[in-house]
């Protein structure tokens, strides 16, 4: 036999001294080059943590001191704590009571560290600590993971990871501009709800719960009464409070909400789709709210739900999502002269972070969008250069 054929062999020795390599050596390197790409995607995340915080810095001053970064850097790890939910009932009113204690925690850390700024750019401020606290807790989640699949080798992890990082980098990104956007008070995808119904208002009328107001309107010559969080500094307000009262008051007999809503791939941003129930997002402490007046007194929801993709929420309003409300209106409008009632309640829903009260407020917003506008087209077009480029 020639060494040729016993080195190449089926049977020769370094075919299996080459499979023994390949089974016990392969995974690793599989692991190597996952957790090489990880941490690559973990320094990108950490750059997005760092713009966040820097945003939320520059809206407190231009110059902060080593008080106020401290302050930042250590309220970067507020938690809410779930309540118990073993037993369901009244688990609604239980989360009500930690939102607001959560929000009672953020304006006071924002009157401490800020006392001297003015409420609309309180609350604005208040929404980007928020955002930036979001993106510091996705890049520790991210990084913990990255740390466990380097300890311990597994391949399952790194794979995982692998698989989920690009959806989980898209909201990271999209929360670093939601944090910029709050703090430059720049209305966001999720400020259609109320945009909308700022554009039927032509008085601000009164508030008739925490940062709600409402006012009675005139849409396709019937009387309706618009409703929405209070402007232009960010807010969600507390709607379902709002619609109790004003059922109590004026004997609402039809409720119409707008919101934004998720659209799936290959739907078109700014998209437009009818329901009915209450279209609203959320931890669902206001929907029940609404959907119990609803069913008390038999009330017909009807719904419009704005289409956008999740991470198109939180970023600064597209220009589709701006286009979608004459389509919307138009909607509301046959809405209101279809139904036999009487006694009609329109609803924005959404955060109102750079939206007024009235139709008046909404004056110069397109002009302030258009650079913005020109800036996502201009990533929009990288994106598609960097897919043709892949395939």
């Amino acid at each position: 036999m020639s060494i040729t054929t016993f080195l190449t062999g089926d049977n020769s020795i370094l075919s299996f001294i080459l499979l023994i390599i390949f089974f016990f050596f392969y995974p690793r390197l599989m692991i190597w080059q996952m957790t090489y790409k990880l941490e690559s995607d973990l320094t990108e995340l950490d750059g997005y943590r760092k713009a966040s915080e820097d945003y939320v810095l520059k809206k407190i001053s231009p110059k902060p001191d080593k008080r106020q970064k401290d302050l930042v850097k250590n309220f970067m790890d507020f938690f809410i704590a779930p309540p118990v939910d073993l037993d369901p009932f009244g688990i609604v009113k239980k989360i009500e009571h930690i939102m607001d204690e959560s929000e009672r925690r953020f304006s006071y850390f924002v009157e401490s560290i800020a006392p001297k700024m003015n409420a609309i750019d309180k609350a604005n401020l208040k929404f980007a600590l928020i955002g930036a606290i979001g993106v510091n807790q996705i890049y520790k989640v991210i990084r913990h993971y990255i740390i466990m699949t380097k300890k311990t080798n597994n391949l399952q992890y790194a794979m995982m990871l692998q698989m989920l990082m690009p959806m989980i980098m898209k909201v990271a990104k999209a929360n670093t501009k939601a944090t910029k956007a709050f703090a430059d008070g720049m209305p966001i995808g999720d400020a259609i709800g109320p945009m909308v119904a700022a554009s039927l208002k032509t008085k601000e009328g009164s508030e008739i719960a925490k940062d709600v107001i409402a006012s009675k309107e005139n849409l396709a010559g019937c009387d309706v009464f618009v409703l929405k969080a209070k402007g232009p500094g960010s807010a969600l307000g507390k709607l379902g409070k709002a619609v109790e009262a004003l059922h109590k008051s004026e004997k609402i007999d039809h409720i119409i909400t707008i919101d934004a809503a998720g659209k799936l791939e290959g739907e078109k941003t700014g998209s437009i789709a009818e329901g009915v129930g209450v279209m609203m997002g959320g931890v669902g402490v206001e929907r029940s709210q609404i959907e119990e007046v609803a069913v008390k007194y038999d009330i017909p929801t009807d719904g419009i739900a704005i289409k956008m993709a999740p991470e198109e929420a939180s970023i600064p309003l597209k220009k589709e999502v701006f286009d979608a409300q004459k389509n919307a209106i138009e909607i509301l409008e046959r809405l209101v002269k279809d139904t036999k009632k009487k006694r009609i309640l329109i609803i924005g829903v959404g955060n109102t972070c750079g939206i007024g009260n009235t139709k008046a407020s909404l004056r110069g917003l397109e002009d302030k969008l258009k650079p913005t506008w020109r800036e996502q087209k201009k990533e929009e077009e990288e994106e598609k250069k960097k897919e043709k480029k892949w395939f």
